[in-house]
């Protein structure tokens, strides 16, 4: 297998990988910033209450968009398997 064929296909997967993990992450990342402000404008000490917002951000994501979000890296795989034979002999 040439050294071209093996990165371009490894940046492929982590692309689609990153692409997967960064909506989730970003809702997750403003809803703690807004229930951490919230929290601290009405005093309330509940540590469970960001984790628990969170969570249930991240599912709501995955529910709504996972089709979409991991069709690319479903395809690069798949690809990957169809032409690894091709690749390697």
């Amino acid at each position: 297998m040439e050294n071209a064929i093996l990165i371009n296909q490894l940046y492929t997967v982590l692309y689609n990988a990153a692409v997967l993990a960064g909506p989730p992450l970003l809702l997750a990342t403003i809803l703690g910033l807004c229930v951490s402000i919230l929290q601290t404008i009405t005093q309330i000490q509940d540590q469970s209450l960001p984790q628990t917002v969170k969570i249930i951000a991240i599912v709501s994501v995955f529910i709504f968009m996972g089709s979409s979000l991991t069709a690319p890296l479903y395809n690069s795989a798949d690809l990957i398997f169809r032409e690894f034979p091709n690749w390697v002999g």
